[in-house]
């Protein structure tokens, strides 16, 4: 749609010119022919050499403008920016008006898209700062638009041929609150306190009670769900947490099944992906779980292990330099190396190419699958559990 209408202010412009030459001759013509033969010749001399001379500055200005633009690495999503664009004129010759906009990804919202017009002198750098608002998470670029110099008669444009590179702003996703994400994380602390007691019981001493050798103590509200042994609480019918437990070697991971996004309901659906993620993986460090995080980004798969909630704030800030573009594997291949015993896949797109996939992870450990809402539930049969997301970050169950 930009496009478009940026051709069309361009025929609209050399409509305008042809217009406005047109009628210099008929005003030429009139003088000389019918008015006044002396003044229609100074007439034609003045708006043959004006346009001329203005012309001139213009397309020489053109040539000697150097434009540089400014803006901040990263912003929270939500909060506003500024990107700045800097005018430099080398030499003394006079300089017309500048007119500039700024071109962006969807994923900021400026505070005003009108071409900025704007005169200015070679002995000072103009400097005009231009407003925007993340609106979408991710990393997102601005670029200056088709920048010209308008002559002082207003008949002719130039382009400046010195173009900035384009900004790459990096939109860092919100970490919420999830709601009805309890069961889903129960089931995942299960799978990895039962992981860890396999691992124990093959080498650990057991007492009398043939129980892993630990001191346990009755739950109490706040403590970590990992400490709970829920063997032993099955059989004395209260919660008992261990007071010793050792360091687990079974590490959950949470893998992006994103893509690159250029339409408005694209972003918000992978908002929605991101969001719930990093709100689950805060969940998990929280009950001290450690789990790990693993997402595409140019080309190629990160894995960032996190242990605190600090760890999952640095993510936060990492996913937003993240463009989400995979090597043309939906999951990330080594994730099958590593004992991760649950897998929690966030996707965009659960079709029957990541259901192949999933069928990979299953023979590995406990597999579920968090997408948006659709009008059609997909099936996939590649995952033990199947939930939504919806965008207000509500979490239902559509098989556990």
């Amino acid at each position: 749609m930009k496009r478009h209408n940026s051709k069309f202010r361009v025929v609209l412009d050399r409509i305008k010119l042809v217009l406005a030459l047109l009628t210099m001759l008929l005003i030429t013509y009139l003088f000389t022919f019918y008015l006044d033969a002396d003044v229609g010749v100074v007439v034609f001399a003045f708006l043959l050499f004006a346009p001329a001379l203005s012309a001139l500055l213009a397309w020489v200005a053109s040539r000697r403008i150097r434009l540089t633009m400014q803006s901040p690495d990263t912003v929270q999503k939500g909060c506003h920016f500024a990107v700045n664009v800097k005018a430099e004129a080398v030499g003394r010759l006079p300089v017309p008006f500048l007119k500039l906009r700024l071109g962006t990804d969807a994923n900021f919202l400026p505070d005003d898209d009108r071409t900025v017009q704007s005169a200015m002198t070679p002995a000072e750098v103009l400097e005009i700062p231009m407003g925007y608002s993340a609106s979408h998470a991710g990393s997102g670029s601005l670029w200056v638009e088709t920048p010209v110099i308008e002559d002082y008669l207003g008949l002719f444009r130039f382009r400046i041929r010195q173009l900035p590179d384009q900004l790459r702003v990096g939109v860092i996703p919100s970490i919420p609150s999830l709601t009805g994400a309890n069961v889903m994380l129960r089931t995942v602390s299960d799978v990895v306190l039962t992981m860890d007691e396999e691992e124990e019981e093959s080498s650990a001493s057991f007492t009398n009670q043939s129980l892993p050798g630990y001191v346990h103590r009755d739950y109490v509200p706040g403590d970590n769900l990992r400490r709970i042994n829920w063997k032993l609480s099955a059989k004395r019918n209260k919660l008992m947490v261990r007071m010793d437990e050792a360091a687990s070697a079974v590490r959950p991971t949470v893998i992006l099944d994103l893509r690159p996004e250029s339409g408005e309901e694209g972003l918000k659906r992978r908002d929605t992906m991101l969001e719930g993620a990093l709100g689950f993986l805060m969940l998990l460090v929280r009950q001290g779980v450690p789990c790990s995080l693993r997402y595409a980004t140019d080309g190629a798969w990160k894995c960032i292990e996190l242990d605190s909630e600090d760890a999952v704030r640095i993510a936060a800030v990492e996913l937003a330099s993240a463009d989400f573009m995979n090597s043309g594997s939906r999951l990330d291949p080594s994730a099958l190396t590593e004992k991760a015993g649950a897998y929690m896949i966030f996707t965009t797109q659960p079709d029957e190419p990541l259901d192949a996939q999933l069928h990979t992870l299953k023979n590995e450990g406990y597999v579920c699958c968090v997408f948006p809402v659709f009008p059609e539930i997909p099936e996939l049969s590649g995952a033990d559990a199947l939930w939504q997301l919806s965008e207000d970050l509500s979490m239902t169950a559509v098989r556990k």
